[in-house]
């Protein structure tokens, strides 16, 4: 591929220019962002060849853009990239939910019930990360052994389907293809719901700080474990949790029901209940 635009090199944007450039799959990485700072932290990591400020510069000649903003703003920036693409070029995205994202996109290129001629899009989420954030926690190797999941939209091809499974294929990632609701329903339970958890533990405990200061030397390993992602960005996961809020009220919901039944082993002394709920656990994770 000659050039590839990333729009928003922090953790995401950075690792996956910093991934293709080790694999020399693309001639030029373009990053484009808001802040000149981090531009300068990202084409000194190397995360990327050229950097701008400069929106339609950034993206006029990029054979493939990539949006890796937080999902609040993706459509926006998918629409202000529209009409500076050449001809045949392909949007896609690294959002963390989708079916709204995906949705709002197709009534871009459906304008008046027509077929926009142009750019295509394929929605992705790449399945990694971590708690930290900006290009200075990017990794080359931060997708090998992960999951992207991409959610082609109406006027996808299979051309271009295929050529943004390569490339996350590519960097290391195994690629599944699913619809946007699919998507958003599944990683509710198994993405935003644990991210929950882990903050109303770390809260639960900031509340019982204040009637015992000694709880905090009391932590160990697993509560740190168990609940490291929420030192994530409060901003970015506010926004996830808003765009998928049906999908995961649903999840709480179910969740809330398996504490209860566990609650009820506890009182009513039920051992044997309790037993099976951990084995039946612990067999499952040990799969993963």
């Amino acid at each position: 591929m000659k050039k590839l635009a990333i729009v928003g090199v922090g953790l995401i944007g950075g690792s996956i220019g910093l991934a293709l450039k080790k694999k020399n799959l693309v001639e030029e990485v373009i990053g484009i962002g808001r802040r000149q700072e981090s531009l300068n932290k990202a084409l000194k990591l190397g995360a990327v060849d050229r950097a701008t400020l400069d929106f339609r510069e950034g993206v006029k000649d990029a054979n493939l853009a990539i949006v890796a903003t937080p999902v609040d703003i993706i459509s926006e920036m998918i629409k202000r990239m529209l009409s500076h693409l050449p001809q045949g070029a392909i949007i896609t995205d690294v959002g963390s939910t989708k079916e709204q994202i995906v949705r709002e996109v197709n009534k871009m290129f459906y304008p008046k019930g027509h077929k926009l001629e142009g750019a295509s899009f394929v929605g992705g989420h790449p399945m990694a990360g971590s708690e930290k954030r900006g290009v200075e926690s990017a990794k080359a190797d931060l997708f090998e052994k992960s999951v992207c999941i991409l959610t082609p939209g109406e006027t996808t091809s299979s051309e271009v389907l295929d050529t943004v499974k390569w490339l996350w294929e590519s960097i290391g990632a195994t690629v599944l293809v699913m619809k946007p609701k699919e998507h958003d329903f599944l990683v509710a339970a198994v993405s935003h719901l644990p991210h929950l958890v882990a903050t109303a533990l770390v809260n639960l405990v900031g509340e019982l700080r204040e009637r015992d200061e000694r709880i905090l030397s009391l932590v160990a390993s697993g509560f740190k474990d168990t609940t490291r992602i929420a030192g994530s960005p409060p901003a970015l996961w506010q926004d996830i949790c808003l765009t998928n809020k049906k999908n995961i009220a649903t999840m709480i919901d179910r969740l809330i029901g398996l504490i209860g039944e566990m609650k009820k082993c506890i009182v009513e002394e039920d051992g044997a209940a309790l037993l099976k709920e951990f084995e039946k656990a612990r067999s499952l994770r040990d799969e993963l």
